[in-house]
């Protein structure tokens, strides 16, 4: 989340805070503070005013997870940017990429890009306790890639660093023991553990894939990469070492028992067991196309959804749950290319998440097809002129129509059923061949309550979010973007709570507030 230019004013032990706009010459970024993949607060990093030539005044400010301040750390340093921040054993640990460009606007590209190398960048690692004093520093030299926004940058932001890693940073914390680190540049991809001093006890370095998650535990360290494969949504594989010495586990390639390449859509903690869990869906080994739409999805895209619980260190010690459109997995309202016969909807599922009960929810738009009447008229008409077929080149047989959201549930026991859908916005008419990456962009997020067993689902799309309780199965709050002045937007905070974000853009001002589900 990004905030710039601002001053915040709260009340003591309050949930919420006020943001205010002061100064172009400020700026700040907001992260939040994790700890076991909760969230357990935030942090302000505000660059201040310039120090030197080539470095600046920068402000740490800490907030626990109502919002209260619990302390701040000024140091001066080069030119830095914010990537990641993580606790265990009250120690912060903060990673920043470090330049030694310090302004765009009075240099030229030619110098901006030669300011990529090594020589001149560095990721920059800071513990820190939570007194406020700095325990450790260590830096590694980076050869970054030149952002695509560098030119907007060169006038409206300055100072911004002008490149970007490879592979961002990845930063979790290992319970009792440290933290463990990931990132990717130019040259290769680097995994690194570092203890509660700032001592870095082992190392692994990579020059293949492309790191998409990790997940930690007090003995163990799991890397989801991917690799380039002739099925684009595919090859992936797990990779999991052991925490204390970086001992290897068992090479894990995602795979059904068919052979079949796996696209994954969630990996993390098993809410009943904290293990690793895999999530997503099996691509149809006949699918040529590289990209989804409603075309491809009449097909059949994919041929079902799977489940993978990773209960050890051994291949044997992985739990695989494979269910097909085409077995005797599925309800009848599922057809055998994945189609919801309840107003033969197409889903393109993006997100799963998994309750306590070992259910498995894949949450998704769907879409849905009709014959292109107007299309077919004009083409009608035309034909006298034009050979219809052209004619309906252009306007296709038949419009696609992105409608609402759906979720499929795959149960204990590998069997899946449709279990619901969430009224949304219907976008403008598209071709059946049209990707679905043409029409409006839809995020969801999940937020979990241990101790009523709850699950919630936020759906985010232009108009407005919605909150949906997965096992009251009803929607329990809409939140509409735009009231006047007001943009309200709504992301996942503590455990059972939702973070309320509204920017006054008349006062220019923004209001964070912590509120419980």
């Amino acid at each position: 989340m990004m905030l710039c230019s601002l001053l915040w004013a709260a009340t003591a032990w309050s949930q919420s805070k006020v943001f205010k706009e002061v100064s172009e010459d400020i700026s700040s970024q907001m992260k939040t503070i994790t700890q076991d993949d909760a969230l357990i607060g935030y942090l302000m990093f505000t660059q201040l005013e310039k120090a030197s030539k080539d470095s600046f005044n920068y402000q740490v400010s800490i907030m626990d997870e109502n919002l209260n301040d619990i302390g701040k750390l000024n140091f001066r340093e080069k030119n830095l940017e914010l990537q990641a921040v993580s606790f265990d054993q009250d120690v912060l640990c903060l990673v920043y990429l470090k330049s030694d460009m310090a302004d765009l606007k009075g240099n030229s590209m030619k110098k901006i890009r030669k300011s990529l190398d090594g020589t001149q960048n560095e990721l920059f690692t800071q513990l820190v306790n939570l007194q406020g004093e700095i325990i450790n520093t260590s830096s590694q030299q980076v050869e970054l890639r030149l952002k695509d926004e560098v030119t907007y940058f060169k006038n409206s932001r300055p100072s911004t660093i002008p490149g970007r890693l490879k592979n961002e940073v990845i930063l979790k914390n290992i319970p009792g023991k440290g933290f463990s680190l990931f990132y990717g540049d130019e040259k290769q991809r680097h995994l690194s553990i570092i203890d509660l001093t700032g001592k870095e006890t082992w190392q692994k370095t990579m020059t293949d894939g492309n790191v998409v998650g990790m997940l930690t535990s007090p003995s163990d360290v799991y890397l989801l990469l991917q690799f380039k494969h002739q099925k684009w949504e595919g090859g992936f594989k797990l990779r999991g070492y052991n925490a204390t010495n970086g001992t290897a586990y068992d090479n894990y390639e995602l795979k059904d028992k068919k052979g079949n390449q796996l696209k994954v859509l969630s990996f993390e903690a098993d809410p009943a067991t904290g293990k690793p869990l895999v999530t997503g869906v099996i691509i149809n080994p006949r699918r040529d196309d590289h990209f989804l739409s409603v075309k491809t999805m009449r097909r059949g895209a994919y041929d079902g959804v799977f489940t993978l619980l990773v209960n050890g260190p051994k291949k044997s010690d992985i739990k695989e749950r494979f269910s097909y459109w085409q077995d005797g997995s599925k309800a009848p309202e599922i057809k055998t290319t994945g189609m919801l016969s309840e107003g033969k909807l197409y889903p393109d599922y993006a997100k799963t998440i998994r309750d306590f009960q070992g259910n498995t929810y894949f949450v998704g738009s769907s879409y849905v097809r009709k014959v292109n009447v107007p299309g077919i008229a004009v083409a009608t008409i035309l034909a006298p002129f034009i050979f219809p077929p052209i004619a309906l080149l252009v306007s296709g047989v038949h419009k696609v129509k992105q409608t609402d959201v759906v979720l499929l549930r795959q149960d204990s026991t590998g069997k899946i059923r449709y279990e619901n859908k969430i009224d949304a916005s219907r976008s403008r008419s598209l071709r059946n061949k049209d990707p679905f990456s043409a029409f409006s962009n839809r995020n969801f997020y999940s937020v979990t309550n241990t101790t009523s067993k709850s699950n919630f689902l936020i759906m985010d799309e232009a108009k407005g979010a919605v909150i949906y309780n997965l096992e009251k199965k009803k929607i329990v709050r809409n939140v509409p973007h735009n009231d006047g002045n007001v943009y309200t937007y709504i992301y996942p905070a503590k455990e059972g709570h939702i973070m309320v974000m509204e920017y006054n853009q008349k006062a220019k001002e923004t209001k964070l507030s912590i509120e419980a589900l």
